[in-house]
């Protein structure tokens, strides 16, 4: 296990767009171990962007909500004024 955990390191090491690149020229393999290791750390690097996007897009949603909820208590708000300042004239 130390050898894999060895072995990720260099990955982190290299970077993502690195080892794609040594992935497609065949350094890893096309069977064994190494080469279903490195697919698999592509694609947990893959799922964290996915994560993070995921992420963004929900507090993104989360804003959008809040401000048509803040839009709608105030249409209702202006509405009820008019109600009162029409009745009062």
């Amino acid at each position: 296990m130390a050898e894999d955990d060895d072995f990720i390191a260099q990955l982190e090491a290299l970077g993502e767009a690195e080892v794609r690149r040594l992935l497609a020229k065949g350094v890893y393999g096309t069977t064994g171990h190494k080469r279903p290791m490195v697919e698999a750390w592509l694609e947990s690097k893959v799922q964290s962007r996915n994560d993070v996007a995921n992420l963004e897009i929900r507090r993104i949603a989360r804003s959008a909500k809040n401000a048509a909820w803040t839009a709608a208590i105030a249409a209702i708000i202006s509405a009820i004024f008019a109600v009162i300042v029409w009745n009062s004239s």
